[in-house]
């Protein structure tokens, strides 16, 4: 492909606009999943705290009606003691998880939006990418074509390889530097019978003192002497009489 392609360009920019995009909402996402994450951990976290808190407590109030069946007052009001401390951390952990479960509930509404964002853009990447794929196939088979117009020939002077294209409407028959050594030998005459400028090249074996015109005028005038015709000007025409006839006259 010769050049840039403006539409490619242009379309190579969407892609990366719609990537840089998707690559945005992707951190959105995963920033929601690490919060989503931290809640569902924190709530696992609170569910194992739970557990740790009702063993203690039932081993608390077993403690107590022990001390109490052994006639021990003060060490079951002890363990009754401990036992409602143990209650008031426990109903703190539910009320932890009610707060960890709002915060898990937020977090996977942002999850989930952002997530449906990523999607959404990673359709777009990819009709972006299959726009400019398309464009870039299209661009290769034109080129394949273009290419085909395009032939080599020997120089004419040095005998290199010329490249040119079928359509140029003048062919060159002499490489590029061979073109150049030949320009330098180019000059222009005076005609040495109409005064007009003609161009010779310094190189050629007879060089004219006249111009392509007179050579013309001057083959046209021998050879109507040889025919035995001359030419008359009669008017705006001219007509040719013939020797013998002028003579007649």
């Amino acid at each position: 492909m010769s050049g840039k392609d403006p539409e490619l360009s242009r379309l190579g920019e969407v892609l990366s606009s719609a990537r840089k995009a998707y690559a945005e909402a992707k951190k959105s996402t995963d920033a929601a999943k690490a919060v989503l994450n931290d809640a569902g951990s924190a709530i696992q976290q609170c569910n194992n705290t739970i557990t740790q808190l009702k063993m203690e407590v039932d081993a608390a109030y077993d403690s107590m009606r022990a001390r109490r069946a052994e006639g021990d007052r003060d060490g079951a009001d002890s363990e009754r003691t401990r036992a409602q401390g143990l209650q008031e951390e426990l109903t703190a952990q539910y009320d932890s998880k009610k707060g960890y479960f709002a915060k898990l509930d937020e977090a996977r509404a942002l999850f989930n939006e952002a997530l449906e964002k990523q999607k959404s853009l990673r359709e777009t990447v990819q009709e972006s990418w299959d726009a400019f794929n398309a464009r870039l196939e299209f661009l290769k088979a034109e080129n394949a074509k273009e290419q085909e117009n395009w032939k080599e020939k020997p120089c004419r002077m040095c005998g290199s390889l010329i490249r040119y294209n079928i359509k140029w409407k003048h062919i060159p028959s002499l490489c590029r530097d061979c073109y150049e050594k030949d320009r330098m030998n180019w000059e222009d005459r005076t005609c040495a019978r109409c005064g007009g400028n003609f161009r010779i090249n310094k190189t050629w074996e007879h060089i004219p003192s006249i111009c392509s015109s007179c050579r013309k005028e001057i083959k046209m005038e021998k050879a109507q002497k040889a025919s035995g015709f001359s030419a008359v000007p009669q008017g705006e025409g001219i007509i040719a009489v013939a020797a013998s006839e002028m003579d007649a006259v």
